[in-house]
């Protein structure tokens, strides 16, 4: 289970769990994943970010790449079937026309530039673009500040990170938000351009948190002592409907089905209601 839209103890705040009581947090954790999912197969969207290499056929219009998934971030596009790297100055990225309303559907060049792109012998995946992709109409200030860094350097591909202090944004271990836990299990966290997720362990104060690294297509890393830690931040709406959608099937286990009673001219008409 990963990626997931909402974190334990958003959840578990959400359905008014008292923090002692852990006893249901596997059940949390699973209904978080199948909400999260669902969200996805009905959006036909992912709201998570992922680095991934995608080849296009060169198009018919040489100047413009349209893309088949959202993408938030261009790292690389290469031409000519990976024999040529575009240079970024002569590259626009758009949303049909628009220049300014991520994520992107589309890379197009400069009409200034003289820059086209090409193939070498077959027009088949003759463009490979390395991207950050997934949905976020905020993507700039998705990443927030834990307000908190690494306290001892970490060895690529470790299962655990070391925190430094209680936090220091915020009152005790909270992040730059003022929101606490600053870190949390089912959080994205990412240091340098690695990207990491929180499996288990006790985030509110200075903690080691177990994570699974190099997530996201991102690659494994060292890094550095005192390297600053974020966390993802999903769009809003989606998180919120992630904890409710968890929240209700959770609530299913003990109430499975509900009736509401309607006045009628004729009599009383009870309907069945599943949600």
């Amino acid at each position: 289970m990963t990626n997931l839209y909402a974190t334990l103890d958003s959840i578990r705040t959400y359905s008014n769990i008292a923090s002692p009581n852990t006893s249901d947090d596997e059940v949390l954790l699973s209904l978080l994943n199948n909400s999260s999912r669902a969200i996805e197969r009905f959006t036909r969207r992912k709201f998570y970010p992922r680095v991934e290499t995608r080849f296009y056929d060169h198009p018919k219009n040489s100047q413009e790449l349209r893309l088949d998934d959202d993408m938030l971030a261009l790292t690389t596009l290469k031409t000519q079937n990976g024999a040529c790297t575009v240079a970024s100055s002569v590259m626009y990225l758009a949303t049909g026309r628009e220049w300014n309303r991520p994520p992107y559907d589309k890379i197009i060049l400069s009409d200034n530039s003289g820059c086209t792109l090409n193939y070498s012998g077959t027009p088949q995946r003759a463009n490979e673009l390395t991207a950050t992709w997934g949905y976020h109409e905020d993507y700039g200030n998705a990443w927030v500040d834990t307000g908190t860094s690494l306290a001892a350097s970490y060895a690529a591909s470790g299962a655990s990170l070391s925190l430094a202090g209680a936090g220091s944004a915020g009152i005790g271990a909270s992040d730059v938000d003022g929101l606490a836990p600053r870190i949390a299990v089912g959080d994205t966290l990412k240091i340098d351009n690695e990207s990491f997720y929180v499996l288990s362990g006790t985030t509110s104060e200075n903690k080691t948190p177990n994570v699974k690294p190099y997530m996201n297509g991102t690659t494994a890393a060292s890094h550095a002592a005192s390297a600053a830690v974020y966390k993802f931040s999903p769009e809003p709406d989606i998180e919120w409907c992630a904890k409710r959608l968890a929240a209700w099937t959770y609530g299913q286990k003990d109430t499975p089905y509900q009736s509401r009673t309607v006045n009628a001219a004729l009599g009383i008409v009870e309907i069945e209601l599943t949600m």
